[in-house]
């Protein structure tokens, strides 16, 4: 791996206005040809470093500094509504692709492992394969870095083995954000404070979680019994107010030592979703349709569907589980 330094953050600073900054003095450097992952909670500021990269957003304070002709793509996690209707050659056009279009398409699509016309609208293709096209695109411009934001989401188990895979062969300089815990143990290392890979790093913070707990409680239990002192021998008069006094420094000297819990890494805040007040049957099936050596059947089934009920449809990319999920919303709008 090449030792040059290809991407810096010396004391970043962002905030949107007056408010609280989401990064408070952030620094750290990417060497060419590394593959490092960006993790924390929701809102701790990982989209904020990929567009201040990308140069989306203005570092507030401090420099975010690229090496000279440095390129960047990002895979969107989501493919815009207005190209819908575009074909997936024509929404590859879109790239700046240097070379032959359609040999460069080829490469691209069989990297990811995405194998359909390429006169097929890109909005009728299932959320799998409209994921593969985003991280296809993002690398038919053959960047310098790539940034990839959650790339397992809608891949099946077979894509995310073909994504892990062209990670760790790939030669370009990855940032990833992701909490699929199986994926990243696969080809990143954390590199903070840790050595290990990524279970090891998710033990030593859950230990750490656990001492930083223990220590706040223990010097809660100090700060409580110092200040009960305090309350007593500040009506005391003459040395015992020295002592009161000399207890209370005390006490504030405790509480700047308590340190900030760090919070357990979560993908999705808890949330609620209010009844809807139905009741009764909610869905029911009485035959699919199925297509089986390019010829459509139709079968009969029997799947009913009551309120509290739960159905699992799973399957590869590309089966028809969205299709089926939008004749359903189709049904009931």
């Amino acid at each position: 791996m090449s030792e040059e330094v290809i991407l810096r953050f010396d004391s970043v600073v962002f905030q949107y206005g007056e408010k609280k900054p989401i990064l408070d003095e952030v620094s750290f450097s990417l060497r060419r040809g590394a593959k490092k992952t960006l993790m924390g909670q929701n809102g701790a500021g990982k989209s904020t470093i990929f567009k201040l990269i990308m140069g989306e957003l203005k570092a507030t304070e401090g420099k975010v500094a690229l090496s000279d002709s440095t390129s960047i793509a990002t895979a969107a996690q989501v493919l815009d509504r207005e190209d819908s209707d575009l074909t997936v050659e024509k929404y590859f056009a879109k790239a700046k692709v240097a070379g032959n279009l359609k040999s460069n398409i080829n490469k691209v699509m069989e990297a990811v492992n995405l194998t359909v016309p390429t006169d097929r609208k890109v909005g009728a293709l299932s959320g799998g394969q409209q994921a593969r096209l985003l991280l296809a695109y993002a690398l038919i411009q053959n960047p310098d870095i790539l940034l990839l934001d959650e790339p397992t989401n809608n891949l099946d188990k077979d894509g995310i083995d073909h994504l892990i895979t062209f990670l760790i062969t790939y030669e370009k300089t990855v940032l990833v954000i992701s909490h699929d815990a199986d994926f990243l143990n696969c080809f990143t290392k954390k590199t903070e404070m840790y050595e290990g890979d990524y279970y090891t790093v998710v033990e030593d913070i859950e230990r750490r979680i656990e001492r930083e707990i223990k220590k706040n409680a223990q010097l809660e239990k100090a700060i409580q019994d110092n200040k009960e002192k305090v309350n007593f021998f500040a009506h005391k008069g003459g040395k015992m107010r020295k002592l009161a006094s000399k207890l209370k420094n005390e006490v504030e000297e405790m509480e700047d030592n308590k340190v900030d819990v760090r919070r357990e890494d979560k993908t999705i805040r808890d949330f609620n979703i209010p009844a809807q007040g139905i009741v009764g049957d909610v869905v029911k099936i009485n035959s699919i349709k199925i297509i089986k050596n390019h010829e459509a059947e139709i079968r009969p089934v029997e799947i009913l569907l009551r309120q509290r009920d739960r159905l699992l449809i799973s399957g590869p990319n590309g089966i028809g589980k969205s299709t089926l999920l939008r004749a359903f919303s189709k049904i009931h709008a």
